[in-house]
């Protein structure tokens, strides 16, 4: 999350093991920098012993300056330290990757928001998804797809016949509801447009025009043994599970000094390249507000007027906001 003079943007991710851009104002944080590590101690301290986190790395950027806090191990088999190389499975934050993918391959002229999938995938033509386009399934406004795909789909073959068959519920761009499948496709189209795989868009033009050297759809051999784990309720080492367009909607893994980059090409646009400059920028700007809940979708993002309250916070992380359809 991160904020400026005027909004307040939050991605929606699950991780247990990662805090970043914490929104700290100067009441929470003194003058004295010194202060910031007791502060972060406070905030966190307790949830890493009520939940049991095994490793958790937390930065702050404060008066433009960055600062970072590593707790625990990430592998409890190792027993070996989170560190500034520890990778982290990002989860839904990944999905603010894919929208800069997407607003740099339409600066490029290589998509257009109101193009229909059927361009990129001649064989969804006359199908009901065919009726939605591609900034609809950006801002998961496509007309109810779901949260996740079923169970039973699983190859390339069965996910095309997936969104073949899909019938359309609300007229598209008029209800949100919070989807994989949505954004998915969304960033495998555009990666269509690209003539690369998915992954390869990022990690060949995104990641290395944002100056972000550890992060990865693929993790390399190399960095393996840097790659944390999660516990699941049993306390056995878990990680993401590839699934149908995976990469596309939660698929990232990176480090905490590159998230914290990540986190000032945001706040401070100006640092980018001009092609970078204008997709981030892009990004950040509102389509659809989201029923009575203070909130705004953006492109990967999602958007509330600055200062916000905790009330406003709480009612966009509902469960209706979360997993139902809201006009």
């Amino acid at each position: 999350m991160f904020f400026n003079q005027k909004y307040f943007f939050q991605a929606s991710f699950i991780t247990m093991v990662i805090g970043f851009g914490m929104n700290l104002n100067a009441s929470e944080v003194s003058q004295n920098e010194k202060n910031i590590e007791k502060v972060v101690t406070q905030s966190f301290k307790p949830l890493i012993d009520e939940y049991g986190v095994a490793g958790m790395a937390i930065g702050v950027i404060y008066n433009g300056k960055s600062y970072e806090k590593y707790y625990g191990v990430r592998s409890k088999d190792t027993n070996e330290s989170v560190n500034s190389q520890t990778l982290f499975e990002l989860g839904s934050l990944s999905k603010t990757f894919t929208a800069i993918s997407g607003t740099y391959a339409n600066n490029q002229g290589k998509i257009s928001f109101n193009d229909h999938p059927s361009k990129y995938v001649p064989a969804l033509k006359n199908s009901e998804i065919d009726k939605v386009n591609l900034l609809e399934l950006l801002t998961y406004t496509s007309g109810s797809l779901p949260l996740q795909f079923p169970d039973n789909i699983k190859t390339d073959k069965q996910i095309l016949e997936y969104f073949k068959n899909w019938k359309v519920k609300n007229p598209p761009g008029t209800y949100r509801e919070y989807s994989n499948p949505s954004i998915g496709l969304f960033g495998y189209l555009t990666a269509k447009s690209m003539n690369v795989p998915f992954s390869s868009l990022l990690e060949k033009t995104v990641f290395p025009q944002l100056n972000l050297k550890h992060t990865y759809v693929n993790v390399p051999e190399a960095q393996k043994t840097n790659y944390a784990f999660g516990y699941d309720e049993n306390n056995k080492p878990i990680r993401v599970n590839p699934g149908p367009l995976s990469d596309e909607a939660y698929g990232v893994k990176s480090t905490l000094p590159d998230m914290l980059k990540f986190v000032n090409s945001n706040l401070n646009v100006d640092t980018n390249s001009p092609a970078m400059k204008k997709a981030i920028l892009d990004t950040h700007k509102g389509y659809f507000k989201v029923s009575d809940s203070g909130m705004t979708q953006a492109l990967g993002w999602e958007m509330f007027s600055y200062p916000t309250t905790s009330e406003i916070l709480q009612a966009s992380n509902s469960k209706q906001i979360l997993l139902g359809s809201n006009p």
